[in-house]
């Protein structure tokens, strides 16, 4: 088992996502962190409903994070099973190795690694392979793909969660119009991108294309819809939507010009989603994500 080690080198491709990862959106996450993990909280859970890990079963979860859903997988397989989490960014897997101590999960059942899929080179030891949201960002997602498959027994499962099209996901569409307003995307700019970007396996083509092209068997992919929740207040959901997204890197991308801007597109953005308004004031969107089952095949 593995903990908080270095699993082979960040491909040169991936430089800037992960660097991106291990600072400002790092930090954007971790401050909107409730609002980023408890939106997606029912999504995976049906996931694990539709395609439950085996009791007592070895799971690789990637892109973890800050190690929530290594944690839920530890608990799922049970005291006989183990859960490792990887993620390519070494603040959050420092964050997720301190956590999972503080909640008292045994240290058998759960490690954590710094790892970029694309180089690694996991031996077939997983009966089950998890990602939520963690496999959009490589610049060639089929070795990527490829490196997970060979991290799964034979006959061992992949289940992942990823975001469908841009246009299918209300709240991210609506917002980057509105942030249109005020900027565009400029020619030129200095700050780090998160590499192919969140919705780059929301075509279903090219999703099943890659998963295929890495050798696995039996895809199934599985869309579903449901409410997303934006932010307890307004202006936790204006701050969220303004911290990662793709309204938020057309800001970042337009750097000190961009920050000008922040006020009045914040402002546009209350106006916007004032009747998005529930009863008890938060705000609640519509998402989009596919639920992904696919085999290694024995």
């Amino acid at each position: 088992m593995s903990d908080g080690l270095q699993a082979g080198a960040v491909a040169p491709a991936n430089e800037e996502a992960v660097r991106a990862w291990d600072t400002v959106l790092y930090e954007r996450w971790k401050q909107n962190r409730k609002v980023f993990v408890g939106a997606l909280t029912e999504v995976t859970e049906d996931l694990f409903d539709r395609f439950p890990p085996p009791p007592g079963g070895r799971c690789i979860d990637i892109g973890c994070g800050f190690g929530e859903t290594t944690q839920r997988l530890a608990e799922l397989v049970g005291a006989d099973g183990f859960a490792l989490g990887t993620d390519s960014s070494p603040r959050f897997i420092e964050d997720a190795r301190l956590e999972a101590a503080e909640s008292g999960v045994a240290p058998e059942n759960i490690g954590f690694e710094v790892a970029d899929a694309q180089t690694a080179e996991w031996g077939p030891e997983y009966d089950y392979a998890f990602s939520r949201m963690g496999t959009q960002f490589f610049a060639a997602p089929v070795p990527a793909m490829r490196a997970i498959r060979g991290a799964l027994k034979p006959g061992g499962g992949l289940r992942k969660i990823c975001w469908r099209r841009k246009g299918e996901s209300q709240f991210w569409a609506e917002t980057e119009g509105v942030v249109e307003r005020f900027l565009t995307r400029p020619a030129e700019y200095d700050a780090d991108t998160c590499g192919p970007g969140p919705f780059s396996l929301g075509n279903p083509e090219t999703l099943e294309g890659i998963l295929t092209a890495a050798g696995f068997e039996e895809i199934e992919l599985h869309s579903r819809d449901f409410d997303y929740f934006m932010g307890g207040d307004m202006e936790e959901a204006v701050d969220s939507l303004l911290a990662i997204g793709p309204g938020a890197e057309l800001i970042r991308l337009n750097g000190e010009h961009g920050e000008s801007r922040r006020e009045e597109i914040a402002e546009a953005l209350r106006e916007h989603y004032r009747q998005w308004q529930q009863p008890d004031g938060s705000i609640v969107g519509r998402a989009a994500v596919w639920i992904v089952g696919a085999t290694n095949p024995a």
